[in-house]
């Protein structure tokens, strides 16, 4: 299955370098609206399993393909949209998730 991401929650890494990683994700087809909460956990659980995340530039319109990758420093996998020419359809360009209870 394709998961389109469509925001982010993010904390700061704790060792070197300092930025931050993604923790959670929200999915859904309303760049303003997630319709599910996923965790780092469980987003790369599904990617192992064959399921695929990507986002989408609201200007561009153009695809990144999500993919996950180690962090030496932390040494844990997370992960992070594939490069490409255009900036907004970047992980780290999607608004921060804001759930409502």
């Amino acid at each position: 299955m394709d998961y389109r991401i469509v925001c982010t929650e993010q904390e700061p890494a704790q060792n070197p370098p300092k930025h931050a990683h993604i923790v959670a994700v929200g999915t859904g087809t309303d760049p303003d609206k997630a319709d599910q909460r996923l965790t780092l956990t469980q987003v790369i659980q599904k990617m192992d399993n064959g399921d695929r995340f990507y986002t989408k530039g609201l200007r561009t319109g153009k695809i990144a393909w999500v993919e996950k990758y180690w962090c030496s420093y932390c040494r844990q996998h997370h992960i992070r949209s594939s490069p490409d020419a255009t900036t907004d359809n970047n992980l780290d360009s999607l608004r921060y998730c804001s759930w409502k209870s």
